[in-house]
C-alpha cells in the first residue's frame, strides 16, 4: 500500500505541471522568437502559421506600443523608437515586415514585438548590436 501511494504521489507531481504546460503555445505561431539587426539597419520579413489581429511594439519595461497608422492599401503602419513593422490586413499569409533605423548609439538596443494570435501572442525579441 506505502509503495502504492508512493507511485501515485510521484506520477502527480510529474504529470500535473506537464498537463498545465500543454496550454501554452511552444512554437511561438511559427514566428521566429529572435529577429537580429546589424548596425546598419534594414528589413526582415517575418511569416508565422497562424493568422494574426494585431502587432504592438514595446519595450522591456513594456512602454509602448508606439504609433499605430494606416498606410495605403491596407497597410497597418506599428512605430516605436527605432522599429517600425507593416502588415497589410486582411490577411492572406500571416507575415509582415520589420524595419530597423541604423543605430548611431553604439550600444545593443532591443524592443519586442507581440503578435496577437487567438487569445495569446507570439513575442520576438528584436535587438540591434
Amino acid at each position: 500500500m506505502r509503495k502504492t501511494k508512493k507511485r501515485n504521489l510521484w506520477l502527480t507531481a510529474i504529470l500535473l505541471p506537464l498537463l498545465l504546460a500543454s496550454c501554452i503555445p511552444w512554437d511561438n505561431y511559427g514566428f521566429p522568437g529572435i529577429v537580429k539587426f546589424g548596425k546598419e539597419g534594414g528589413s526582415k520579413v517575418c511569416v508565422g502559421s497562424e493568422g494574426f489581429y494585431h502587432i504592438s511594439i514595446h519595450d522591456y519595461d513594456g512602454n509602448g506600443p508606439g504609433s499605430i497608422t494606416q498606410g495605403e492599401y491596407d497597410t497597418v503602419i506599428v512605430t516605436y523608437d527605432w522599429l517600425t513593422v507593416k502588415y497589410k490586413y486582411p490577411l492572406t499569409v500571416p507575415h509582415f515586415k520589420m524595419t530597423a533605423q541604423p543605430n548611431t548609439t553604439g550600444k545593443k538596443r532591443t524592443l519586442y514585438v507581440s503578435v496577437a494570435v487567438d487569445d495569446f501572442s507570439a513575442d520576438i525579441k528584436v535587438t540591434q548590436r
